[in-house]
């Protein structure tokens, strides 16, 4: 796939001048470019399209040369969405991926499709950019029989040209001289079977491989504007705190400063980098003495803090799940298990922390920055600058990571006060500090589970409590008969907000280890004991198929050597995850993993696999030794050098199995396979030492 496409064209679009009533039509007319984009279509988290016929040129554009222009508000931050969405469409379209741009996440430029979270662009926006280009080759097909008098039927796309048995051919570039073609709709073409998949279904190479591998492909904290100035934020200790007043005489006398002051928000703007730094720095700056609260009762006041979760609350995870009667399945049951769970604040610690450049023209503001969610953000920002929505632009670059840490606009709203009245293009970075400090972090938890089995091993009763934490995994994937599973909303000491998987991490770490538990005291394998509650057969396949590559039950735990496993349903995704450890007193040193992983029909199996080892070793950081850690004042390790993540000596051998279900939709892959880490780890843990972690992260356990 060539470096090019996607890159230069994008760049023109981008940098068109914003907040001088530019129409779509108009910029396409300045590009000389053809048909562009004149309707937005919204696809947000568990939404349909607001529109059920949608105009083709909201969805695609047909250039000079032929070539289809994607659009779509989903971005790209390492997960591999340009490649896939580019398969997509060149699938539909018959033409090579070459042939295929993609324009992802400009607000001005392309329709709503939510933020880029919840893995839902493989299951929600794939399929909507797969029926736009399957109506537009079908659109294509029945002008050619229009022109040559022939029945539709009988007439096919190959390589995005029709043939005539006399030589004649058409191509899409001839629609564009179509004036039909502007209103056509996005209708219920025939899309092209999985069986039939000739580019889906590969492992096609990342459409900006090349430019990635030279150090060439620009993210958003490598944009840089002539002329630009920067800004630098003063910080209070902690995110209550309040700004009582400030002396910034000393700064306000450097040449070139201006200081900012709206509310609690205090900051420089400066002609580079060091001049804003050095002063910022100067400026007093006095705060109200706000409390974060106690880490040392952290888990008893979310307990105590909580509310009973709301029954009527809906969506995509419920708060409240009931089937039969716990109480009564728990009484009559022939044993009895209860254990209290708990995970630890973590900071998601993207690749590339954020930036933001704004721009102002009267009360126009275009923002370029990295964040996973331009819609939302553009909104954001308009409310608080009482603005019309269409007055604020937002582009995303490509972004080095998100994990589900920036989805507000908290970069980029600063960015946009910093340039409220500097005149000029304000450029803001945030510090490695200000993402551990400033963002939200994944909530701390406090999970309580109590079942109720037989000697059988058959889990008759489930009553499942998470405080604060959230509701994503709270159904069991086993079959049980009478299960209570409940989130309490709580006040949380530190700001949380959306991480990798939500709550399924936690939920799952206690209903795994949970069901360990319950095994061990039945002394039974915990392979055979899942098999025999679990009645949802692609789920026993990856437990079956990743137990056979691991060779479960051919070597036994012992000598410091532990063998574990943990299985989850999430998201669409059915995963299994087998891990072998040793350990060496309190050192935990991982061995080898294997994972089986069944999310439907594969749109591009290397983009799969690198989806699901990436999100393995990231979970064993938190499932070892991230945690976020702070005293009643502020965040007290908010740094790399004290904050530790997941190193090349800490990830051991992954085998990664991937189940192609070419009869099932494609189900994403983002956050699912990371629920299984913490589980899968504990269970070794425990076959090695027969010590039961009931926390994460887990190592300080052997510490204590």
């Amino acid at each position: 796939m060539p470096e090019e496409a996607g890159g230069g064209y994008e760049h023109q679009l981008q940098r068109l001048e914003f907040g001088d009533d530019i129409t779509r039509r108009e910029a396409a007319k300045r590009l000389q470019a053809g048909i562009l984009f004149l309707f937005t279509v919204r696809i947000g988290e568990g939404q349909e399209t607001t529109n059920p016929m949608p105009l083709l040129s909201s969805r695609l554009h047909v250039g000079e040369d032929g070539a289809i222009t994607v659009l779509t508000g989903k971005i790209e931050c390492g997960q591999g969405i340009r490649t896939t969405l580019t398969q997509a469409a060149a699938e539909e379209l018959h033409i090579a991926p070459a042939r295929v741009r993609l324009i992802i996440g400009d607000t001005a430029l392309v329709p709503d499709d939510g933020g880029t979270w919840g893995s839902l662009t493989t299951p929600q926006t794939v399929p909507v950019i797969r029926q736009a280009c399957a109506s537009l080759r079908e659109y294509l097909c029945r002008y050619a029989a229009q022109q040559w008098k022939m029945d539709a039927g009988e007439i096919h796309v190959s390589n995005g040209r029709i043939r005539h048995t006399d030589g004649r051919t058409l191509s899409y570039r001839n629609l564009i001289d179509n004036k039909a073609f502007g209103a056509a709709s996005i209708a219920g073409a025939r899309l092209m079977p999985a069986s039939e998949w000739a580019v889906c279904g590969t492992p096609m190479p990342a459409v900006h491989g090349p430019a990635i591998v030279r150090g060439a492909l620009k993210y958003s904290s490598d944009l840089q504007f002539d002329g630009m100035l920067h800004g630098y934020v003063i910080r209070p200790p902690n995110y209550r705190c309040r700004l009582l007043s400030y002396d910034a005489s000393k700064a306000a006398r450097i040449p070139g400063v201006k200081i900012v002051r709206q509310d609690d928000f205090l900051g420089v703007v400066a002609p580079n980098e060091q001049a804003a730094a050095a002063a910022a720095h100067t400026i007093e700056a006095h705060w109200s003495n706000e409390q974060l609260g106690n880490p040392d009762t952290l888990f008893s006041d979310l307990k105590r803090n909580s509310k009973p979760p709301d029954a009527k609350a809906g969506g995509r995870y419920p708060a409240l799940i009931e089937a039969g009667s716990v109480d009564q399945g728990i009484s009559r049951a022939a044993h009895r298990h209860k254990a209290s769970y708990q995970i630890w604040y973590i900071a998601h610690v993207p690749l590339e922390a954020r930036a933001a450049i704004a721009e102002w023209r009267g009360d126009w503001l275009t923002v370029h920055c990295g964040t996973q969610a331009p819609f939302p953000v553009r909104d954001e920002i308009a409310k608080a600058f009482q603005l019309p929505p269409e007055h604020v632009r937002v582009v995303v670059s490509d972004t080095g990571s998100g994990y589900g840490g920036k989805h507000n606009s908290e970069c980029e709203l600063e960015a946009a006060r910093l340039a409220r009245n500097a005149g000029k293009p304000v450029r803001l970075a945030w510090s490695r500090e200000d993402e551990f400090e400033r963002s939200y972090c994944r909530p701390a938890a406090l999970m309580e589970v109590e079942s109720g089995f037989d000697s059988e091993g058959k889990v008759h009763a489930w009553d499942f409590h998470n405080y604060n934490g959230g509701a994503a995994s709270l159904t069991p994937p086993y079959r049980i008969g009478n299960v209570r599973a409940a989130y309490h909303a709580s006040i949380s000491p530190l700001r949380q907000g959306s991480y990798r998987s939500l709550a399924a991490v936690g939920n799952t770490f206690a209903r795994e280890s949970h069901m360990d538990e319950i095994a061990a005291e039945l002394k039974l394998d915990p392979l055979e004991f899942r098999l025999r509650n679990i009645e949802e057969r692609r789920l026993r396949t990856v437990l079956e198929r990743a137990a056979e590559r691991f060779g479960w039950g051919r070597v036994r735990s012992g000598n410091g050597v532990g063998y574990g496993l943990a299985c989850n349903l999430e998201k669409g995704g059915h995963l299994a995850l087998l891990t072998e450890l040793e350990m060496d007193g309190a050192q935990v040193r991982l061995r080898r993993m294997v994972a089986a992983f069944d999310a439907g029909a594969i749109l591009n199996p290397d983009i799969l696999s690198n989806q699901v080892e990436g999100a393995i070793v990231q979970g064993i950081g938190g499932a070892l030794f991230e945690q976020l850690k702070f005293d009643s004042n502020r965040i007290t390790n908010g740094r790399l050098s004290e904050y530790r993540v997941p190193r090349f000596t800490d990830t051991p051998e992954i085998d990664v199995i991937l189940v192609d279900r070419r009869d099932m939709p494609s189900a994403g892959a983002g956050e699912s396979p990371i629920t299984a880490t913490a589980p899968s780890i504990a269970s070794a843990i425990y076959a090695a030492s027969g010590k039961r972690i009931r926390q994460l992260p887990m190592l300080p356990a052997f510490e204590n």
